[in-house]
């Protein structure tokens, strides 16, 4: 089972008994802000949360599944996520 920003949107709402439509717009401006720092290379550390990290990775070789055969892999950049202690320890 997955969580979606609608979820999160109407459990907020509740829990807070602000509108609806102010929470999405707070949360959709929270991802908005998160996606802008990480898209221009900043980190960004949620406390309590954890912390989304970009890395630039290198061309590589790999190998198609299918195949077998090998396949360049260009440079590009990945986003990680490394949860904070409260977030593991609620997990």
């Amino acid at each position: 089972m997955s969580v979606s920003k609608s979820d999160i949107v109407d459990q907020v709402s509740k829990g807070t008994g602000v509108a609806k439509s102010t929470v999405s717009n707070i949360i959709n401006q929270a991802f908005d802000q998160v996606s802008s720092a990480l898209a221009s290379g900043t980190d960004v550390k949620i406390h309590g949360f954890g912390q989304f990290t970009v890395r630039d990775t290198k061309e590589r070789q790999a190998r198609n599944p299918r195949n077998g055969e090998t396949v360049i892999v260009p440079a590009g950049r990945k986003i990680s996520f490394k949860p904070s202690l409260e977030l593991k320890k609620a997990v």
